[in-house]
């Protein structure tokens, strides 16, 4: 197999912005296949058009408008077990883990699994040991074949850990059918064509299934759970621990943003007041301009890709996307390696392919504004409440299937003032009392 690897905007724009080029790379997606089959990420022709049309408005703005309360309850948790730590070095991949996973399971999949921390934890280490095995098997030629991998340790708790994560999809899968049939009997029963109110992305499948008999097998959703689940949250991991690690070693930035968040008001944000936080917005792009969640990713040809006038690349060929090159482009970007939020500043210009994070053209990430919206719901709680310090002050990147730091992230975290973190903890301790109150009244 020959690889051409594109690493420029110019060069990677007749690629993305084609209709015809939608397929993934078929052998470095393969290693994939046991663990995600072929959801919305692996699928191709066909099938990838019709799910992708089926699923698109599940995440129209203002379905996701519904996901903020529980993206808010979760990052003031958040916000809590950060100051918890009352200033000591902290590595914060854990607890980043533990609030993506919290998040998405709360929204994109409408259940709330009161997760047990041992459940939590072997779902995080599973998707670790998958990714790893993964990267491991790409590295060892006489792995390829499945049936030797199988064979092997590294392939043994590699099939082990997909069992984990397709176990923990189904359990989502059967409390939400749980869910979704209680209110089509409850419906039923009162003669009504009510509709389900919250639209998540598992209500758009069930839906979808219970008006489209055979459209979906158990596998056919439990592969799309398989994918957002991994989307969702591991994506969006990385992506909160690089801007933690960006805010607290650039304490002038960290200062902006808290002045533009919310000053001395004391309201939960609305996505409304997340559309007004474009400073907010600027960091995070530029944290997703230096450190991309997906560093590198395919496509196979179906048909000849003229590059220029002088370049043809023949059908048959992969064609690599270093995104992770692409936004680092002494071309396009003036001093790249430096975090300079303002680039990003409404109005400034550039090529449209040289800032790529959730891909382009038609098959660009389906969850990208999910994805926003959590992000600045987090960082705004956070830089809100926290004054962060670095203890980690520069990153060694491991460019595996998700870009993530090679070393732990610790960074010291602080209280912005005691006024507010007391405000705070009322807050919180009046919530968790009142979740407690109502939880023994339905239990009566």
């Amino acid at each position: 197999m020959i690889y051409v690897i594109l690493s420029e905007p110019e060069l990677v724009e007749p690629v993305l912005s084609s209709s015809t080029y939608i397929n993934k790379g078929y052998f470095e997606y393969s290693f994939f296949r046991p663990w995600l089959n072929e959801g919305l990420l692996l699928s191709s022709g066909k099938k990838w058009h019709v799910r992708r049309k089926l699923l698109t408005p599940s995440f129209h703005f203002k379905i996701l408008e519904t996901s903020q309360e529980s993206m808010c309850r979760n990052a003031e948790a958040f916000v809590l077990s950060l100051l918890a730590t009352a200033g000591k070095p902290t590595e914060i991949q854990e607890i980043v883990h533990s609030l993506a996973l919290k998040i998405i399971c709360e929204t994109a999949m409408g259940v709330e699994l009161n997760v047990k921390d041992k459940q939590q934890n072997e779902f995080i280490s599973a998707t670790r040991t998958v990714i790893d095995g993964i990267v491991y098997r790409y590295l060892h030629l006489w792995l390829f074949p499945e049936f030797i991998y199988r064979l092997t340790e590294s392939g043994k708790m590699f099939f082990k850990a997909i069992d984990v994560l397709h176990s923990f999809a189904e359990q989502v899968i059967k409390k939400k059918k749980e869910l979704f049939q209680s209110e089509k009997l409850e419906s039923e029963n009162n003669n009504t064509s009510r509709k389900i109110q919250r639209k998540a992305f598992l209500d758009t499948l069930l839906e979808l299934d219970y008006s489209n008999p055979g459209l979906f097998t158990e596998v056919d959703i439990r592969e799309e759970v398989d994918t957002f689940m991994f989307a969702g949250y591991d994506t969006v991991s990385a992506a909160l621990t690089f801007a933690l690690f960006l805010l607290a070693n650039h304490p002038d930035v960290q200062d902006k943003a808290y002045i533009e968040i919310f000053g001395d008001n004391k309201k939960v944000p609305t996505t409304h007041d997340l559309q007004k936080m474009i400073y907010l917005e600027m960091i995070i792009k530029e944290t997703l301009r230096l450190y991309p969640s997906a560093p590198v990713y395919s496509r196979l040809l179906t048909d000849d890709l003229k590059i220029d006038e002088n370049t043809i690349i023949p059908a048959g060929q992969s064609v690599g996307i270093l995104t992770y090159y692409i936004h680092r482009s002494k071309k396009h970007w003036i001093n790249p390696k430096e975090f300079i939020p303002e680039r990003f500043a409404p109005g400034v210009k550039r090529h449209p392919f040289s800032y790529i994070p959730f891909s382009a053209g038609p098959r660009n990430c389906i969850g990208q504004k999910f994805a926003m919206i959590e992000l600045k719901t987090v960082l705004s709680s956070v830089v809100r409440y926290c004054r962060l310090e670095p203890v980690t002050t520069s990153i060694i990147p491991d460019g595996s299937i998700i870009l993530k730091s090679a070393e732990p992230v610790i960074v010291k975290v602080f209280p912005r003032n005691k006024s507010q973190d007391y405000f705070f903890l009322i807050r919180i301790v009046n919530f968790y009392m009142l979740k407690v109150y109502c939880c023994k009244v339905l239990q009566k």
